[in-house]
């Protein structure tokens, strides 16, 4: 006989009423505590590619830089050590689309910031247009590299990602950088887009001597993390970037790293001779060749905010030399170690976390400048829009507003006077500078500043000192206390006045 509940008696439906609510309870306190558990303790997707020296199969068994690190990571959680080897532009979609996915090594770049926690860095790299040795192609900028019938690059790569941001329209795309280079060394493409760290590797693996290829341009650098999807907790991003910090305090970040990459390709300092912490670190100054507020003179830094710099030191009583280096580099140094101080640097919105900030050391007006007689007019950021080609320089803040603004019609070149050159030359329609850098810039690059003529001002934006976040308040306050009695005793006025030849 089958027992239904319309047949029990109305005591045993009660009971059976109370035993349903129970297992419901139970079923949704146990759901509550399955979805509460932290995401380092759920598996995660672990995701690599074939890419060495980073990660790459050898003798049945995956390793490379970053997977020993990322191994140890692992171990450090007390997580499994399970890392799955996949085609690149299959596992980004999947790190794009999936919660608690991890993908190494990943180029960290502006389109891709706000997609993904970032956990690292874990190394260094330079990009490059490389040819094919005894190619006839010759490229001295970006403009040059645009002209070429094609550019070989990896799909969905970072590298792709970026040419295509900076307007490129002959890229020849595939699935794997040894196609690429095929590509290269059977003449179906005129060049190919890679860095100086997986080069070597892919040639290898290619079958192609790496003395048969010739760097045509190096382009910039760029630093690689550890991505992880925008879903995952951020408690589990924490935990991963804690441990790293801690592999490269305690020296062992160090010592993978050092058996797989240039010395010049690992991020930070050696531990054993300066660990990895603001207190152990000493005061690191960098500026750029950008007259008149820093510039080289006989081989030495000269101009107002060098003399300023100067003379908060002397103050101060502190000894640190200041260093003259490429805009990207300072830029990527102070981003990523402590106890740096890079300046002129532009205060803007993006930057704010970034940095800590002491000054202001001036104020410059933004603007298009063209050559004079050109007949460009231009009266909106709209029209400026349609101008075909408008020069700007590598990694600066005038550049980076106007790519947050929309502007798809940029060049980007490494040395700013480049951008003066192309312009005399017509190579570019307009050149964004600023009244405080142009009139000296120009004649730096040989040319007399009344060629050049303002068509449109954009921008009012004062210029600071900026610190590595990793810097002590102490330091910072310190530093805008004497900055600000340098301005309030008059010194800052005389310096001024100095630089401006009065």
């Amino acid at each position: 006989m089958i027992l239904t509940i319309k047949n029990l008696p109305i005591h045993l439906l009660q009971k059976k009423e109370v035993t349903v609510k129970r297992v419901l309870i139970s079923v949704l306190f146990i759901s509550y505590l399955l979805l509460s558990i932290p995401a380092t303790a759920q598996d995660m997707m672990i995701l690599t590619e074939e890419y060495p020296p980073l990660s790459h199969s050898k003798e049945g068994r995956l390793t490379g830089s970053s997977v020993e690190v990322v191994r140890e990571i692992l171990r450090r959680l007390n997580q499994p050590d399970k890392i799955e080897v996949l085609p690149w532009a299959r596992a980004y979609n999947l790190l794009k689309t999936r919660p608690n996915v991890v993908l190494f090594s990943t180029t960290r770049i502006k389109e891709r910031e706000d997609l993904f926690h970032w956990v690292g860095p874990l190394c260094i790299a330079r990009n490059g247009f490389y040819r094919k040795k005894g190619s006839a192609i010759r490229i001295d900028s970006l403009e040059d590299a645009k002209r070429v019938a094609s550019i070989a690059t990896y799909k969905e790569d970072a590298r792709e990602h970026l040419l295509k941001s900076w307007g490129f329209a002959n890229l020849d795309s595939s699935k794997s950088a040894k196609s690429n280079l095929k590509k290269l060394m059977s003449g179906r493409v005129d060049l190919w887009f890679y860095d100086n760290l997986g080069m070597p590797s892919v040639a290898k693996q290619a079958g192609v001597d790496p003395e048969d290829l010739e760097l045509a341009l190096a382009v910039d650098e760029v630093s690689l993390h550890i991505a992880i999807s925008k879903q995952t907790s951020k408690a589990t991003v924490i935990k991963w970037q804690k441990t790293l910090q801690s592999m490269k305090e305690d020296g062992t970040f160090y010592s993978i790293s050092k058996k797989w990459l240039p010395e010049n390709s690992i991020p930070f300092y050696r531990p054993g001779v300066e660990k990895e912490s603001s207190r152990s670190f000493p005061l690191k100054i960098y500026t750029e060749d950008s007259p008149p507020g820093n510039y080289a003179l006989n081989g030495k830094p000269a101009g107002m905010a060098v003399e300023i710099v100067r003379e908060i030191l002397k103050r101060l009583g502190e000894d640190a030399d200041i260093e003259i280096v490429p805009w990207a580099r300072g830029y990527r140094i102070a981003l990523s170690r402590p106890n740096i101080a890079l300046f002129s640097t532009t205060r803007l919105p993006q930057r704010e976390k970034l940095f800590k900030w002491v000054g202001p050391l001036y104020i410059q007006q933004w603007g298009f400048y063209a050559k004079k007689g050109s007949g460009l007019k231009l009266n909106s950021f709209d029209e400026a829009k349609k101008v075909k080609r408008i020069g700007v320089y590598l990694n600066d803040a005038k550049g980076q507003f106007l790519k947050k603004n929309g502007f798809v019609n940029l060049i980007t070149t490494k040395k700013n006077i480049s951008n003066i050159k192309h312009l005399i030359n017509g190579d570019i329609d307009l050149w964004v500078s600023s009244d405080f850098n142009m009139p000296y810039l120009a004649r730096q690059a040989g040319v007399d500043p009344d060629q050049l003529e303002l068509v449109l001002p954009f921008r009012s934006v004062k210029n600071y000192i900026a610190f590595s976040n990793r810097t002590p308040d102490s330091v910072i306050a310190a530093w805008q206390k004497t900055f600000d009695t340098i301005k309030a005793d008059g010194t800052y006025a005389r310096l001024a006045n100095k630089a401006s030849g009065g």
